[in-house]
């Protein structure tokens, strides 16, 4: 309810007012119509009001004591003061008339005042209830024969006995201020509305949120936001800054803990992680201000998982980002930097490297971190399907369109993934007819079913990834060399390990502690002997080796240390036979060695089969069998040479 307080200067217009107030009471809206004398005490028990009507210097006097509040002025105009002055003249014939008001720009016109009253008017400054006693005084010290101005004035001059004139408001003047308080309520009742919705929502939500201005004091929190925080043990909340509430929050804008909108973090609070969100609140001109939600960590990992799970069923997502990719050498960090300015365009892209490199994250990160991250991402391994399938699978097919086809039909992988990104892996293992059909879709942005006449339209980037040398397919005839131009518009290589030796070590170390942290270990050390070795081998197949050796070093060891009997214990030996322990590697030599053209690889202690040698070296059968094919080929060349 919006409360209203109309001071009226004169007693007999009480009931006129009480009569207007009466038509426009409801149930939201109180209003109370009084008179009192001067400014007694009753100015200062005004708190409840939230509109305030009053003249004078009662007017100012509220002005004075309540300046958040509404307060209307219920003045008197011209026509007024110049009736009043008439009245005056004919009632007491005076030679002396004393006006005492506020004189503001009345001083300008007295000559015309005196014209019409054919009398000297006097101007006597009023401002409060001091001033009018001795405006009074100085009246009667002046010869004054009458006096004309406000309510206070005039009851002083009636307790002395002096002639005076009350300046009465025409009825149009109270109607306006009653219609600009009555604005006013409704603007107040409006806000309250929205307040109090405002603040159902917040004490609703599930989430523990404080509202605080540009200085990080504390504007306003919701229930949660005062049990998380126990506030309502804290004196006077109110106005205090967040970080004496807690030291662990910060805010935008803050001078020795500074923050950005959307920033996250973490904090430990009664023994629980909490996640905190910091987002600006925005004002018309600039930021005024910083909305703090804090939840239960396990909620949004619970949320989290759930949402990851909803999306992973769908096989729509992308599942990792650029916090997934470890960068520890300059040569990674590097390609990391221009795989997110890639993300940033809309480019096709075409990721080169050889197995286990780490070409399927990267083309994850690119498109999480893209324009069209909340689109669908779609991927597909070119090599594990046969032409006839990996078309249907590609651009989908129509009821009945070959022997065996659904009779629902099939919505092709480009379609599914419309407005987002489609993964094509190993893409130069794609049949060279098959090229034809996607140089097509690439250049028209458009597919066409199997058994379908109709083209659909599609708004699809492309990241390809190869581990085979494209250049060399082009010169064979097993790759177009037009689709490649489409595919490479942005290029990216993913150098092998034995090209970063530096990356191998702090990799490893990474990935023992993630292992660890899964098996409840603590994570083994590395000796020296054991890093010289590991940093030797030649890594044929890569991080994704990397991953399965130290996966086994944690499964498979129990001791704190790894060193290089641990090494021989998984069956890794050096080409030439030695033992780890019998190799003798000074510090110079290594790095020496560690330059090398080919450093020795690591090979299995015993002969195992295609299927066994693809697991231990943590790739396929059909990788492996390329890297043999292609291993004897180049042998074959050398032979011929000689």
């Amino acid at each position: 309810m919006v409360r209203i307080i109309i001071f009226v200067p004169s007693p007999d217009l009480i009931e006129q007012m009480e009569a207007k107030v009466e038509k426009i009471r409801s149930s939201e809206l109180h209003i109370d119509v009084v008179h009192r004398f001067g400014t007694p005490e009753i100015l200062n028990r005004l708190g409840s009001y939230d509109v305030i009507v009053a003249r004078g210097i009662t007017y100012r006097k509220i002005c004075e004591l309540y300046s958040e509040k509404h307060v209307t002025c219920l003045d008197f105009d011209g026509t007024d003061i110049l009736e009043a002055l008439m009245i005056c003249r004919d009632s007491f014939h005076p030679s002396v008339i004393g006006l005492c008001l506020k004189r503001g720009e009345l001083r300008k016109i007295l000559p015309g005042l005196n014209e019409l009253c054919r009398a000297d008017v006097r101007l006597y400054d009023v401002l409060d209830e001091d001033s009018a006693y001795a405006a009074v005084d100085a009246c009667q010290r002046d010869g004054v024969d009458a006096i004309v101005s406000g309510g206070t004035v005039s009851n002083i001059c009636r307790a002395r006995g002096i002639p005076c004139t009350y300046i009465h408001i025409q009825p149009e003047t109270l109607d306006r201020a009653v219609s600009e308080a009555m604005k006013a309520a409704r603007s107040i009742n409006t806000e309250r509305t929205k307040s109090n919705i405002i603040r159902m929502i917040l004490d609703n939500s599930e989430d523990a949120v404080l509202a605080v201005d540009e200085t990080g004091c504390i504007l306003e929190a919701n229930t949660k936001a005062h049990q998380l925080y126990q506030l309502d043990f804290a004196f006077a909340w109110q106005g205090r800054l967040v970080s004496e509430i807690n030291p662990q929050l910060t805010f935008i804008g803050s001078s020795s803990t500074p923050c950005r909108d959307g920033d996250e973090g973490f904090l430990n609070l009664n023994g629980q992680k909490y996640y905190v969100k910091y987002k600006l609140i925005s004002g018309e001109a600039s930021g005024v201000g910083t909305l703090i939600t804090t939840s239960a960590a396990s909620k949004i990992m619970q949320e989290e998982r759930q949402l990851r799970k909803d999306l992973t069923c769908k096989g729509l997502t992308a599942k990792y980002s650029f916090r997934d990719l470890i960068a520890f050498s300059p040569a990674m960090r590097k390609r990391v930097e221009i795989a997110k300015k890639f993300s940033t365009a809309n480019s096709n892209v075409l990721i080169t490297g050889e197995t286990g490199t780490g070409k399927e994250l990267f083309a994850h990160s690119i498109h999480a971190a893209s324009k069209r991250a909340d689109q669908p991402f779609v991927a597909i391994n070119c090599a594990t399907l046969p032409e006839s399938l990996l078309e249907s699978e590609l651009f989908g097919y129509e009821p009945g369109s070959f022997s065996g086809a659904s009779r629902m039909g099939k919505t092709g992988l480009f379609e599914q993934a419309h407005h987002g990104t489609i993964f094509l892996d190993e893409i130069g293992e794609i049949p060279v007819a098959l090229q034809a059909k996607l140089l097509r879709v690439l250049q028209e942005r458009e597919i066409r079913r199997i058994g379908s006449t109709a083209v659909i339209p599609i708004d699809v980037r492309v990241i390809a990834a190869t581990n085979v040398n494209i250049q060399e397919q082009i010169a064979k005839g097993k790759f177009r060399s037009d689709l490649l131009f489409r595919l490479n518009a942005l290029e990216i290589y993913i150098p092998p390990l034995r090209e970063r030796p530096d990356h191998i070590l702090p990799l490893m170390e990474h990935q023992l502690c993630i292992f660890a942290a899964e098996q409840g270990k603590i994570a083994p050390r590395l000796t020296l002997r054991a890093q010289e070795i590991l940093r030797l081998y030649s890594w044929p197949g890569n991080v994704r080796e990397l991953r399965n050796v130290c996966e086994r070093l944690v499964v498979l060891n129990d001791a704190q240390a790894i060193s290089a009997d641990t090494l021989e214990e998984l069956h890794l030996l050096f080409a030439d036979g030695q033992r780890p322990e019998d190799l003798e590697i000074s510090g110079q030599a290594s790095s020496a060695f560690l330059t090398a053209p080919t450093p020795p690889s690591l090979y299995l202690q015993v002969p195992l089969k295609k299927k066994e040698l693809a697991r231990e070296l943590g790739v396929s059968r059909t990788t492996l069998w390329r890297m043999i094919k292609r291993q004897e080929e180049k042998n074959k060349s050398a032979d011929s040479e000689k």
